[in-house]
C-alpha cells in the first residue's frame, strides 16, 4: 500500500501534535518571533495597510499583509526552525 504525499504530511502533522513536539517548535518560533521585534512590525504593517485602503475586510488585509509579513522572518529564524523540522522527521521516519 502507497502513501501519497497528502496522507504523509497528514499523519506527519498528526505525530507532531500527538508527540508534543509541534507546541515546542511553536512556541519556540513564538518566543523568538517576539524577541526579533516580528510581532511588533507585522502589527505596525497591518495598521498601515488598514489606513492604506480603508479597509477592515480581515481577507483582503490578509492577503496584502501576510507575504510581506513571511518575508520578514529573518534567515535564522526560518532556518531554526526548518532544523527543528528536519530533526523530528529524521528521528520518525526510515528514509532508507
Amino acid at each position: 500500500m502507497t502513501m501519497d504525499a497528502t496522507q504523509l504530511k497528514s499523519q506527519i502533522q498528526q505525530y507532531l501534535v500527538e508527540s508534543g513536539n509541534y507546541e515546542l517548535i511553536s512556541n519556540e518560533l513564538n518566543a523568538k518571533l517576539l524577541q526579533e521585534g516580528w510581532v511588533d512590525k507585522v502589527k505596525d504593517l497591518t495598521k498601515a495597510e488598514m489606513n492604506i485602503n480603508e479597509s477592515t475586510n480581515f481577507t483582503q488585509i490578509l492577503s496584502t499583509v501576510e507575504p510581506k509579513a513571511l518575508d520578514m522572518i529573518s534567515n535564522s529564524t526560518k532556518e531554526n526552525v526548518l532544523n527543528q523540522i528536519r530533526q523530528f522527521l529524521e528521528e520518525v521516519v526510515d528514509t532508507q
